[in-house]
C-alpha cells in the first residue's frame, strides 16, 4: 500500500485531485486508517489511469462515473465525440466569420451597410401556424410541416409570393422558440388542428433588407428600429421576418436575402 503523497508521485497527478476524487466518489482509496489517512493499491494505478485519460478529453465527471458503474466507454466517448465536433464547426464559423469582418474592417466596413424603406404592405389572406420550436434549427422543419398540413386539407389552395415568421414570446430565447409563421394564399382555406386563416390588413412598414447568413440578422433589426425612433415613429404591429431567398434556392449563404418588415403608424 502507498501514502496518498507516494501514490500521486506514482500516478503523476497532484494530492488535491486525488482527494477531491474521493470526496466526490470518482476515486476512493483502497484503505482509510483510524487516523484519516488514505492507503492506495498498485492496482488502483491502472482506474486512475483510466480516469485521468478521459479527463483529458473533458469528458464529465457523471460520464465517468457512469462508465466505471458498467457503462460502455464506446458510448461515453461517443458523447463527448459528438460534442467536439460540435464545438469545431462552431469554431470554424467563427473564423469563417471573423475572416469576413477583417476584410470588411480593411476596407473601413466594419458593419454591413443598411437602408430602410418606408412601403405599404398590401392586404393578404393568409394561413398561419402557431406554436414552439426546440431552437431555430428546427426552423425550417416547422415551416414545411406547416405547407404539408395545410396543403393535406386544402389540395388546390394556390399561395401567394409572401411569407414571414412573428417572434411571440416576450423575451428572445435560444431554447423553445415561441413564434408564428404565416404565408400569404389567394383564398381562404380549410382550418385544421394547427392551421388556421386570417385576413392581415394593409399596414405602413419600414423594410430593411438583410444580405448573407443569419448571423448577424440582429445587426438589420436594430437598423430599423434606429430608423424607426429617429423618425417619430410607433411600432404598430410585431415584426415580420420575410424569407426571399434562403437555403431552398441559393448554394451560397452570402446569396441568402431576409426582409426586415417593421409595421408603423
Amino acid at each position: 500500500m502507498f501514502r496518498i503523497g507516494e501514490f500521486s508521485k506514482l500516478a503523476k497527478t497532484t494530492v488535491k485531485t486525488l482527494r477531491f476524487y474521493d470526496e466526490i466518489g470518482l476515486f476512493q482509496p483502497s484503505f482509510v486508517d483510524d487516523n484519516g489517512y488514505r492507503y492506495y493499491s498498485i492496482e488502483k494505478l491502472n482506474e486512475l489511469q483510466r480516469i485521468l485519460t478521459l479527463r483529458g478529453f473533458d469528458v464529465p465527471i457523471d460520464d465517468i462515473k457512469r462508465l466505471l458503474s458498467g457503462s460502455s466507454v464506446v458510448e461515453v466517448l461517443a458523447a463527448r465525440k459528438a460534442e467536439l465536433e460540435s464545438e469545431l464547426e462552431k469554431n470554424k464559423t467563427d473564423l469563417f466569420l471573423i475572416n469576413k469582418l477583417m476584410a470588411s474592417a480593411e476596407k473601413g466596413e466594419f458593419m454591413q451597410k443598411y437602408q430602410a424603406k418606408e412601403i405599404v404592405i398590401p392586404e393578404y389572406t393568409v394561413y398561419y401556424r402557431h406554436g414552439v420550436i426546440d431552437s431555430m434549427a428546427n426552423l425550417v422543419e416547422f415551416i414545411l410541416g406547416a405547407g404539408e398540413e395545410t396543403r393535406a386539407h386544402n389540395p388546390t389552395l394556390e399561395c401567394d409570393d409572401y411569407c414571414f415568421v412573428t417572434y411571440t414570446a416576450k423575451e428572445y430565447t435560444e431554447k423553445n422558440v415561441e413564434l408564428e409563421y404565416v404565408e400569404a394564399v389567394k383564398e381562404m382555406g380549410v382550418e385544421s388542428e394547427n392551421i388556421k386563416f386570417k385576413v392581415l390588413p394593409s399596414v405602413r412598414a419600414i423594410s430593411v433588407e438583410h444580405k448573407g447568413g443569419y448571423e448577424n440578422l440582429r445587426a438589420a433589426y436594430a437598423y430599423g428600429l434606429n430608423y424607426v425612433k429617429e423618425n417619430g415613429l410607433e411600432i404598430s404591429a410585431p415584426l415580420r421576418e420575410v424569407y426571399v431567398h434562403g437555403c431552398w434556392d441559393c448554394d451560397s449563404e452570402d446569396d441568402y436575402l431576409t426582409v426586415i418588415q417593421i409595421p408603423v403608424k
